[in-house]
């Protein structure tokens, strides 16, 4: 007979692993990690050494978490690399005590022509952006009264990512780390994918 903890826990886990492989999977012109809130809430957590983007667009907005709305910055980006990437979320199990991390990591550079992103907390050692552009305007969007662009995209007021004079790439974020709600790629390479479940039965 089985004991019904052990099943659960067993069973919570497999649906967990299915789950991430196939956001993973279906990331090609879908959202992907967006399911990955912390047990707090917060959102998941997105480590780098390098994050390289050839258009760069970033500019307040909200978000939903697992608390409801929250205030959140949107980066809008394309031509994006990343070197050393993992990204991770802790969640509660229901029916039994504990959660459950999920993090999975690329052993090679990370490729996405397009990528959306709404967080809400940025840290880096080192930034470095070319043909930047900081506009504080009055409008009745929110979402344009304050824009920060680099590279060959930034005119606030035709759209959120359109062409002027730029050198590429337009931003160079290191030893990055990144606290998000949202995360959403057009088309995405994820070479050598490694993805690591682990329990925590004291939470």
């Amino acid at each position: 007979m089985y004991r019904r903890k052990r099943l659960a826990t067993g069973t919570c886990a497999s649906f967990l692993v299915v789950a991430l492989v196939g956001l993973v999977v279906l990331s090609s012109g879908t959202a992907y990690a967006t399911a990955m809130a912390t047990a707090s809430g917060s959102g998941f957590t997105v480590t780098a050494d390098e994050i390289r983007s050839d258009d760069f667009l970033l500019y307040p907005s909200i978000g939903e978490n697992t608390e409801g709305t929250t205030p959140v910055a949107v980066v809008e980006q394309r031509g994006v690399e990343i070197d050393g990437m993992v990204l991770s979320g802790e969640k509660s199990i229901p029916m039994i005590d504990g959660s459950m991390e999920i993090s999975f990591a690329a052993d090679g550079t990370v490729k996405a022509d397009e990528q959306y992103i709404k967080l809400t907390d940025l840290k880096a050692e080192e930034a470095k952006f070319n043909g930047q552009v900081v506009n504080a305007q009055a409008t009745d969007n929110p979402e344009q009264q304050f824009q920060q662009t680099a590279g060959g995209n930034a005119d606030p007021e035709d759209g959120y990512l359109t062409n002027i004079s730029g050198e590429q790439p337009g931003m160079v974020q290191e030893d990055v780390e990144m606290e998000a709600v949202y995360l959403a790629s057009n088309e995405i390479s994820l070479p050598g994918l490694d993805v690591d479940v682990e329990y925590h039965p004291d939470g």
